[in-house]
């Protein structure tokens, strides 16, 4: 059945950073802005744990901008977010998404993120069918699709780097690869999204040397103390994203993070 044409194609969310259009279509990031008020509340909430006002962040996969949106809100307009987001309506959505709160310290970048430059190809998903935009996997260049510039964390030649955050769905390791020069520069601290296990031996083998300190983050999609207070839930118990954190040298974890803590030797 074909929804009513007074239903908008990018419905609003009122969450926890402000208005957001959504993909329609999306079953998981649009469907929990609108039920619960934020997506992945303990995962943004450390992410923020690791920023200060005015610090400069990359994020990395920004999706319709969630994150970008929190990260904004916390660096302030004194800060700067670099929002690097491949999908077409995904980006789109992004790009609205800052102008609609008028967060001006945010560049969105329409691009993918890898470890050399090139161009590459990104699946167009309908905003309309269901579908969870989040694991939107980047194909070889002339694969179907949208066409994309394939760009490097050092190709932006960032003077200043805080925190960057990872999910690139599978190239995470790829992104480190090519934001080297970025680390030892800027000595960022990492928050990566960590998909398999081989992935996960492949960025312990790039950062340990480097001088990172790891720890393995796990949290969960839903949290009792989501915005809207909602109970009902729309993940299956224990559904949730595992991540890496790395910080250089010197820096410690902040107290108290949400989650599942396990360090890495």
């Amino acid at each position: 059945m074909q929804d009513p044409p007074n239903v908008p194609v990018f419905p609003v969310a009122q969450t926890r950073f402000g208005r957001m259009f959504t993909l329609r279509g999306d079953t998981v990031v649009g469907r929990s802005l609108h039920v619960y008020g934020e997506f992945a509340g303990d995962e943004v909430d450390s992410i923020l744990a690791l920023v200060r006002p005015a610090d400069h962040v990359v994020d990395a996969g920004a999706n319709i901008g969630f994150h970008a949106l929190a990260l904004a809100r916390t660096v302030g307009p004194e800060g700067q977010v670099t929002a690097i987001e491949p999908q077409r309506y995904c980006f789109q959505l992004l790009s609205a998404n800052l102008t609609l709160n008028q967060l001006t310290q945010v560049l969105p970048i329409r691009a993918a993120l890898g470890d050399r430059p090139g161009r590459c190809s990104v699946p167009r998903h309908s905003p309309l069918d269901r579908h969870n935009a989040g694991a939107t996997q980047v194909r070889a260049a002339g694969e179907d699709g949208d066409e994309v510039a394939l760009i490097t964390l050092d190709s932006l030649g960032l003077s200043r780097c805080d925190l960057i955050k990872i999910d690139t769905e599978g190239f995470e390791d790829r992104v480190v690869e090519g934001g080297r020069q970025t680390l030892l520069t800027c000595r960022p601290a990492l928050y990566i999204e960590v998909h398999d296990r081989d992935k996960l031996v492949s960025l312990v083998g790039t950062l340990k040397p480097m001088g990172y300190g790891l720890t393995l983050h796990h949290t969960q999609f839903f949290r009792e103390g989501n915005p809207k207070g909602r109970q009902d839930r729309i993940f299956a118990p224990n559904v949730g994203g595992s991540a890496l954190i790395a910080l250089a040298e010197g820096r410690t974890l902040p107290e108290g993070l949400p989650g599942r803590l396990q360090p890495i030797a």
